[in-house]
C-alpha cells in the first residue's frame, strides 16, 4: 500500500516522498472504591506523509485513513510546499549504514485476561487503604501500550520497530491531624508478571507516610540531595539547552561551547537508545537515522549537540538519531551513576534537606540563564541520616552554577517515563525559601 502512494506521489511531481506511520494499541483501565470505574481501550494510526516538492519540504498528518483520500493528501503537501516561504534544508535520509539490533522480547499483554489486570488493582487499593493512616485512594489505573513504527521512502529505506509496556499506579490520601498529603509510584513493566501489588502498595505507603507532619525550616543556604526521580525532573527540564535547534535559535548558553569546560569534572551526561536500565530501547528516531550512545558531557566537557537532519546540515556535522516528533529529543537521557551508595553519600551531611517533591517544573525555571526557583518538600538530613519532613520550602539556584558544585552522585540511577534518567545527587549549597 504504502509503495504505491510512493508512485503516485512521484507522479504528481514530487522529487522524494516518505511514510511515517505509528500505530497505538491501549487498554486504560481504573478501579475506585473496589469497583471497575473505567475501561477503554482503543486502536489508532497516526501516519506522516514528508514530501519534497521544488526543493521545498512540506508535511500533512493524519488519523486512520483509507487508500482512497491519499490523492487528496498528496495534493494538499504540495500546495503546503508551494506556500513555503522560508528556505530551510529539505532531506528525506536514505539510511544509515547498519541499525542497532534490540536484543528485547517484545510481551504480549492482550494474552492476559482483563479480569486479571482488574483484580491487580483492587488488590494494590486494598493494600494501600489497609494501612491506618490512609484516608482514600484516588484513583487506581492501569494502561497498556503497544506501539508499532513504520518508516518507508522513496530512497529505498524501510524500517521497522516495536514496542510493548504496562504500567500502573494507585494514588493515596494520607492524613495527620490536619496534615494531607498524597503520594503514588508509578511501576513499569515489560512483563505483566513483574507487577506485584504488595510491594507497589509498600512503596507508595513508605512515600505517603515520609510526608507527613512537615515542618518549614529558616531560610538560608544547605547542602542539597535530589531523589534520582526529582533529579531526572531536573535535567528533563534543561535537556533541551543541549538541541542544535536551540543552538540554531540561540536559545541555549552552550551555543559556543562545544569543545568547552562546561560543568565539573565528575559530570557525566550520556545518551543510550539500548541501556539496559531503560524503559525504552530506540533503534532509529522518526527520521531513518540510526542511534548510538553519545557521551554528550564527558568529565564536564560539552561534546556536542543532539542534531536532528535539518539542523545537522545547518551545522555541517552529523545527525545524531534524535530527531522525534519533528523536533529534536534525545533516547535515553541519563547523567551516569558511580559505586556510591545513597547512605555514603550523604553520611558527612550535618544539615541539609533531601528533596522528594518539585513544583513548578516549567514556570519557574529559565533554561537560557538556567535560573531555577522551585517550590519543594522532603526530609531534613540531620548527621548524615534522614530525620524529618519537610514543607513549604522554595530551592533557588542556577542549573550551570549547581552542576559546577556537585559534591555527590549515588549508584541508584532510575530512568522515568519520558526517558531521561539520573542517579540521587549531592549539591553543595543552594538556597532555601522558607520561614
Amino acid at each position: 500500500m504504502y509503495t504505491q502512494w510512493i508512485e503516485l506521489g512521484k507522479q504528481k511531481g514530487l522529487s522524494e516522498l516518505e511514510i511515517f506511520s505509528v500505530r497505538n494499541k491501549s487498554l486504560s483501565l481504573t478501579v475506585y472504591q473496589g469497583k471497575l470505574d473505567s475501561h477503554v481501550k482503543s486502536d489508532v494510526e497516526h501516519v506522516t506523509l514528508r514530501g519534497i516538492y521544488d526543493g521545498k519540504m512540506s508535511l500533512v498528518r493524519f488519523e486512520n485513513l483509507s487508500t482512497t483520500h491519499v490523492e487528496t493528501l498528496i495534493d494538499r503537501l504540495i500546495e503546503n510546499a508551494k506556500a513555503l516561504t522560508v528556505s530551510e534544508p529539505a532531506i528525506i535520509f536514505e539510511g544509515s549504514p547498519s541499525y542497532p539490533e534490540v536484543k528485547e522480547e517484545r510481551y504480549d499483554f492482550g494474552q492476559i485476561p482483563v479480569t486479571k489486570k482488574i483484580d491487580l488493582l483492587i488488590a494494590l487499593e486494598k493494600d494501600i487503604l489497609d494501612h491506618p493512616s490512609v484516608s482514600q485512594v484516588q484513583s487506581t489505573s492501569y494502561q497498556e501500550i503497544d506501539t508499532k513504527t513504520t518508516l518507508i521512502n522513496s530512497k529505498g529505506l524501510h524500517l521497522t520497530k516495536q514496542n510493548t509496556y504496562a504500567y500502573a499506579y494507585a494514588i493515596g490520601v494520607f492524613q495527620k491531624d490536619d496534615d494531607i498529603k498524597t503520594a503514588y509510584d508509578i511501576k513499569l513493566v515489560k512483563n505483566f508478571d513483574d507487577f506485584n501489588a504488595k510491594e507497589m502498595a509498600e512503596t507508595t505507603i513508605k512515600q505517603g507516610l515520609q510526608k507527613l507532619g512537615g515542618k518549614t525550616i529558616p531560610t538560608k543556604a544547605y547542602p542539597i540531595v535530589f531523589s534520582n526521580e526529582r533529579f531526572a525532573d531536573i535535567l528533563n527540564v534543561f535537556e533541551p539547552i543541549f538541541s542544535g535547534e536551540a543552538a540554531y535559535r540561540n536559545l541555549t548558553a552552550l551555543k559556543d561551547k562545544v569543545g568547552q569546560q562546561i560543568f565539573g569534572d565528575n559530570i557525566n551526561i550520556t545518551d543510550d537508545p539500548l541501556h539496559d536500565k531503560s524503559h525504552f530501547k530506540i533503534p532509529f528516531d522518526d527520521e531513518g537515522v540510526a542511534c548510538y550512545r553519545r557521551e554528550v558531557v564527558k568529565q564536564g566537557v560539552f561534546n556536542g549537540f543532539n542534531h536532528n537532519l535539518k539542523t545537522a546540515s545547518i551545522f555541517k556535522t552529523e545527525p545524531t538519531g534524535s530527531g522525534f516528533n519533528g523536533g529534536i529529543s534525545p533516547t535515553n537521557f541519563y547523567l551516569e551513576p558511580t559505586d556510591l551508595t545513597f547512605d555514603e553519600m550523604i553520611k558527612d551531611i550535618k544539615e541539609g534537606v533531601y528533596i522528594t517533591d518539585l513544583v513548578g517544573l516549567h514556570a519557574g525555571v529559565k533554561t537560557v540563564s538556567g535560573e531555577f526557583s522551585l517550590q519543594a518538600s522532603g526530609l531534613m538530613i540531620k548527621d548524615g541520616k534522614l530525620d524529618h519532613a519537610v514543607k513549604m520550602i522554595v530551592v533557588s539556584g542556577n542549573f550551570f552554577d549547581m552542576m559546577n558544585h556537585v559534591k555527590g552522585i549515588a549508584n541508584d540511577l532510575k530512568f522515568e517515563l519520558f526517558a531521561v534518567g539520573s542517579p540521587s545527587v549531592y549539591v553543595e549549597s543552594l538556597m532555601i525559601g522558607g520561614e
